[in-house]
């Protein structure tokens, strides 16, 4: 009996040495990840140098050829009906958002092979679902090699998921907020429990960071993120575009949603034919960009890809008519990569169709200034395809430099009319999605 109050602070005890050890295992876990999320943007940057820049040089080509543009993401849809019949399957399709699950380690060998045809060779989607794989499967793996048991080992693979999403939106701040309100919608943590399950996923984002920032004489490694240069400064709200911003939001929630129905229509054709679908899907994405290059004279890179490289392009262009066709040809193209089979995530074609239709309207507006605007069409697009408000505002806000502060109350109120759109837009999804 007089044993009983030991064993009954011992579990206690216990509890917070075993806490206190995941958030150093966390601390010491983000570190690789970072180095394996550069790795991973490297190697897709590298396959896109080769394939788009250094091909066409070596065939004499100022440009790639029409036929050539259509070819590749044709030959992408081969690659990725290889990968997807690798253990783990090229990882989830991207019309099921960003999935936070059980990846093996084993199961990166398809999903980065599947991801690196799909973002290589000019598929229309992004690179945070293979990112967040691999942060998964490292802190499953971690766990595994440190032996932990339990709810610790959950807490360790979360870690790992916010290291390598805070890789690619810049810092442990927004990939915190965003892997917050996701964790939250999946219910797969108590509410009570958040804050304490959470804080090794931002222990591990802040030490991953490192990589980027540097410490002492080492400046760190490169690090390729959104950009966008050369938008002018915004000093206060204005009635104006306070007015504009629930019309534009909502406008921009109406074509991510139009794009996921497309999405869904797609799929429904590749269950029959999967292989057939994903080659035909490839060769009319490539057809969509060569038909803008000759109307528009622009380079096909407006319409390929995720959109994160060719921002500083969007910003610069002058002609809303040629916007409004990037936002038309690329809402085409990202259907047809999410619902052919294709691998990747969904939210960086958003961010770029919202910011092309937003530099659109302020061209044609009266009085919208072009700052908030494109604040309020990322967080629109963002928060349509996500629906996670409070991370879209802040990536949003984030993004347009200085002029953060300003900008903010319009990035809420995009990111809140966006979401509300989606709610009572009809949904995509269908009772049953065909698997993929």
């Amino acid at each position: 009996m007089a044993d009983a109050p030991e064993t009954g602070e011992a579990g206690p005890e216990r509890e917070r040495a075993e806490y206190a050890r995941t958030l150093v295992y966390a601390g010491l876990l983000g570190v690789p990840v970072a180095f394996a999320a550069v790795l991973f943007q490297t190697a897709i940057h590298d396959v896109i140098h080769l394939v788009w820049e250094v091909v066409p040089d070596w065939l004499g080509w100022n440009e790639p050829a029409w036929w050539y543009v259509v070819l590749v993401p044709g030959l992408a849809g081969l690659l990725v009906a290889g990968a997807v019949r690798l253990p783990g399957h090229g990882g989830h399709s991207p019309l099921e958002g960003i999935a936070i699950g059980d990846v093996r380690f084993v199961d990166l060998g398809s999903i980065l092979l599947a991801a690196l045809a799909t973002l290589g060779l000019g598929l229309v989607l992004g690179p945070e679902a293979p990112l967040i794989a691999i942060g998964l499967a490292l802190g499953a793996l971690a766990a595994r090699v440190v032996r932990m048991e339990g709810q610790t080992v959950k807490l360790l693979v979360l870690a790992g998921a916010f290291a390598a999403i805070a890789a690619l939106f810049g810092g442990a701040l927004v990939a915190a907020l965003l892997l917050f309100e996701m964790v939250a919608m999946s219910g797969m943590i108590p509410a009570r429990q958040m804050g304490a399950a959470l804080l090794p996923g931002f222990v591990a984002a802040g030490s991953g960071g490192l990589v980027f920032t540097g410490v002492a004489d080492w400046s760190g490694l490169h690090q390729q993120n959104l950009s966008l240069p050369g938008l002018p400064a915004y000093e206060t709200v204005r009635i104006a575009d306070l007015a504009w911003c629930v019309v534009l939001s909502a406008a921009v929630a109406a074509v991510v949603v139009a794009a996921r129905h497309g999405g869904y229509a797609v799929a429904r054709r590749a269950a029959a034919r999967p292989v057939a679908t994903l080659v035909l899907a490839g060769l009319l994405v490539g057809v969509l960009a060569v038909v803008f290059r000759a109307v528009t004279d622009r380079p096909v890179d407006l319409v390929l890809f995720s959109g994160q490289s060719e921002m500083p392009a969007l910003v610069a262009e002058g002609s809303a008519g040629v916007l409004l066709l990037v936002v038309a040809a690329k809402a085409a193209a990202y259907a047809l990569s999410l619902g052919a089979g294709f691998r990747g995530g969904p939210v960086f074609p958003g961010i770029a169709i919202g910011a092309a239709l937003a530099l659109a309207a302020a061209a044609l507006l009266p009085g919208l200034s072009v700052t908030p605007a494109v604040a309020m069409g990322i967080a629109a697009g963002t928060a349509a395809i996500l629906r996670a408000p409070f991370s879209a505002a802040l990536l949003s806000s984030l993004l347009v430099g200085s002029s953060a502060v300003e900008v903010a109350p319009l990035s809420v109120l995009a990111a809140a009319v966006a979401v509300l759109a989606v709610v009572v837009l009809p949904d995509p999804k269908p009772s049953a999605a065909p698997a993929q």
